[in-house]
């Protein structure tokens, strides 16, 4: 065989792979006429399949074992199928040209269908296209480096509703997006449309799901009829990927108190998480008072107090992240603990709950919830803070039947 010949130079972070081809003589072909080709591949963080990076809006590829490239010259109308091993890939069935030619390699393949994908890292791994071609044309005698580059762009989609249903459908001026099929003149991919509707993704349910997408077209991104997102004329930027959020996570709603209504701030801090207003009830409430619902709640109909589970922002005692984050803080003098997404879509997103100083001078807070732990018992949630530091966060029994003991409410959209 010959000589394998080592790639060289910095490669992109959203994805640069440079292959090295070289040829191997076949005894059964003409000498001038020699088959199978050995394929090295070398991308940045190949420790990692594919990951995302927050901070530059980049995906990052590696190649994995068993991954297929498909590679062809303006010659031959087939393409070339190079397997890899973990180290490099390989074709026994590669043919060197007798003229120069131009020769193309496209990831996964030559054609790729972009229909009901499964919203997870590994799929998008899968289907994330790249192509590449020969600087100058050549026979491969003495071997190909083909760079390629990302050809595609991700969606990272956010359902943010618990119960809504997810189908994700984009469309082109064309028509519905079904997939990319290869193109040797430009050494790129042409999107594939149909009349009739495509689903990208579909699920139940809030989560975070990631869909592959055709960058360098206006595309419109729809959850089923409804529009979510429409691109400017010259689309997604191929290597990127893009937060898409399926509904508002903060926002106003309309509260009934006393008979007036008024408007009052909500902010969502996870994916299917309640609607949390961003103030308390002003007066305390008993347990009974707090777990009215419809128009009797203090707030009226839209709202009402939320549940333990609702409430679990983070583990109890520890303050370990679970659906948000959670630090001490003083906010205009009040002391307090602060609520932070940690979810796409969500790093951006707070809740304060401020807490009330003792006689001693410490703070502590009990936040009604409206579920019964034992029978004859409601619940809060409960901390207390010393300083700077926590001394206790908990879940705890509240007798409900007692009219003098009153404590704090935060109210949640009740639809």
């Amino acid at each position: 065989c010959a000589k394998l010949i080592p790639p060289t130079g910095l490669y992109s972070v959203f994805m640069l792979a440079t292959m090295v081809l070289a040829a191997c003589s076949d005894d059964t072909t003409e000498p001038a006429v020699k088959r199978g080709m050995v394929l090295k591949a070398n991308v940045e963080d190949t420790d990692t399949r594919a990951t995302i990076t927050d901070n530059e809006g980049k995906w990052k590829f590696a190649f994995a074992t068993n991954d297929m490239v498909k590679v062809g010259n303006d010659q031959v109308t087939d393409y070339y199928t190079f397997k890899s091993n973990g180290t490099e890939f390989a074709s026994a069935d590669a043919l060197q040209t007798t003229t120069p030619a131009t020769w193309c390699a496209f990831f996964p393949g030559e054609k790729i269908d972009l229909a009901n994908q499964s919203g997870d890292l590994a799929d998008v791994a899968n289907k994330y296209a790249l192509a590449g071609a020969t600087a100058t044309p050549t026979t491969g005698s003495d071997g190909l480096t083909v760079t390629m580059k990302a050809k595609a762009a991700v969606l990272r989609i956010v359902g943010v509703n618990k119960d809504e249903s997810l189908d994700i459908n984009v469309k082109t001026a064309d028509g519905y997006v079904s997939g990319l099929t290869a193109k040797k003149s430009s050494a790129g991919f042409s999107v594939e449309t149909s009349d009739a509707k495509v689903s990208l993704l579909s699920k139940q349910g809030a989560g975070v799901y990631y869909v592959v997408v055709p960058a360098g077209v206006k595309i419109s991104v729809y959850k089923g009829k409804e529009l979510i997102k429409a691109t400017k004329a010259g689309g997604l930027t191929a290597g990127k990927y893009y937060t898409l959020k399926t509904g508002d996570v903060d926002g106003e709603e309309d509260a009934t108190i006393d008979g007036v209504v008024v408007k009052k701030k909500w902010v969502q801090l996870w994916p299917g998480g309640p609607k949390f207003a961003k103030e308390n009830v002003v007066s305390k409430m008993t347990w009974t008072d707090a777990t009215k619902t419809g128009d009797q709640y203090v707030w009226g109909a839209n709202w009402c107090t939320p549940t333990k589970d609702e409430m679990t922002f983070v583990e109890e005692m520890t303050l370990n992240p679970l659906n948000t984050k959670a630090e001490i803080q003083v906010q205009n003098g009040v002391t307090g603990i602060l609520y932070t997404g940690i979810q796409p879509g969500y790093t951006d997103k707070t809740l304060f709950l401020p807490a009330e100083k003792d006689k001693w001078g410490d703070y502590s807070a009990n936040y009604l919830t409206s579920t019964i732990i034992n029978q004859g018992h409601g619940s809060s949630l409960d901390f207390h803070i010393s300083g700077i530091s926590l001394n206790y966060y908990y879940f705890m029994n509240k007798a409900y039947t007692t009219e003098a003991t009153k404590y704090l409410v935060r109210p949640v959209l009740a639809k």
